[in-house]
């Protein structure tokens, strides 16, 4: 689908165009880059290191149902516990995070489910860019099915099924002067005051799920059409969004954010017939939604905190049937700050 990719890169460029233009006009001794916030409300702590210590359960779900049969199945991956360790200085955050073994240990129920992500992030006074990459195999249903010739139901595994999700999503903040995107989930800032702020983005997301055969029971494909018959589909999706976010301060130091962003896209569904091969496409509007939930304590020296963050997408066919995907985040994570100036004082 051509002409939504170059409208992405066109307002890519746009937005980044303008974000360079902005950092150009700001002062060039660092100390000085964010006078333009009110620190009444925002202390920022962009020039000093942040370590952090994370324990991060995804969840990442796909389900499709037929709008003639009223049939539906839903598969998820089997969540496990992922630890990691995260970095940000200068609005630039990085986390890497792997699988310890011996942690997860109900692979003889759900299956076993491999996991691999890569994200990165960039908070500006007036931007939210994020990038990722999520790799999934190893999924079941999230019910119990009767299987071909079985009396008692069972969680249908499907160890074969592979997903991958790759996607950019961009914000621009209104409220930049007394409103913190960084503070309740990079915590590189900190809000001292209640303080909130409408958002308007952009974002472009590539899905694919692959599988060796048809993907649900055998007790169950026919009651969907051909065209959700698969084995293997895709989709990419554009569109923009518009939402709020506001984050409560208690106590000085206790804080609590909500952000809920809806978003509208076209998107193009792409799925093949396990049985005969056929190629479906379509191309239609989509509907997505993105919450998240930060508590958190948050002091210069350390912080402590949760959050959930949940993704929706949504693609539907008036006729037939429709497709949804959701990705969400539950993340643990305690961290430090280094100042390393007064480091590099004390070793001179």
């Amino acid at each position: 689908m051509k002409h939504p990719t170059i409208l992405f890169c066109l307002l890519f460029n746009i937005i980044s165009h303008t974000a360079l233009a902005d950092n150009n006009r700001r002062p060039k001794d660092s100390t000085n880059i964010y006078q333009k916030i009110d620190t009444n409300f925002i202390e920022s702590y962009r020039d000093i290191l942040t370590a952090k210590l994370i324990a991060v359960v995804r969840n990442n779900r796909f389900s499709i149902t037929d709008k003639l049969s009223q049939q539906s199945i839903e598969y998820g991956i089997n969540t496990n516990l992922n630890m990691g360790i995260g970095l940000n200085f200068k609005g630039i955050g990085l986390e890497l995070q792997y699988n310890p073994p011996g942690l997860n240990n109900d692979d003889h129920k759900f299956g076993k489910s491999t996991q691999f992500s890569v994200a990165s992030s960039a908070n500006t006074r007036r931007f939210i860019i994020d990038a990722f990459y999520r790799y999934n195999q190893g999924f079941h249903t999230t019910k119990p099915f009767l299987h071909s010739n079985d009396t008692i139901a069972d969680y249908y595994r499907r160890g074969d099924i592979k997903n991958n999700n790759i996607g950019v999503n961009m914000m621009y903040i209104f409220n930049n002067k007394r409103f913190s995107s960084s503070a309740p989930y990079s915590l590189t800032q900190r809000q001292k005051k209640g303080a909130g702020s409408l958002l308007l983005g952009t974002y472009f997301f590539l899905y694919s799920i692959d599988a060796d055969s048809i993907i649900y029971p055998d007790t169950l494909y026919k009651s969907f059409k051909p065209a959700v018959q698969f084995s293997n589909a895709a989709s990419t999706t554009f569109g923009i969004s518009c939402g709020y976010s506001y984050t409560f301060v208690f106590f000085k130091h206790w804080f609590a954010n909500i952000t809920t962003v809806p978003g509208i896209s076209i998107q193009e569904f792409y799925s093949k017939n396990a049985f005969t091969q056929e190629v479906y496409k379509r191309v239609a509007p989509s509907f997505s939604f993105q919450y998240k939930l930060s508590v958190g304590f948050n002091r210069k020296s350390y912080f402590i905190g949760i959050s959930y963050q949940e993704n929706q997408f949504v693609i539907s066919d008036d006729k037939a049937s429709s497709v949804n995907y959701k990705y969400g985040t539950f993340k643990f994570y305690y961290g430090h700050r280094f100042d390393l100036r007064k480091l590099l004082k004390k070793v001179v």
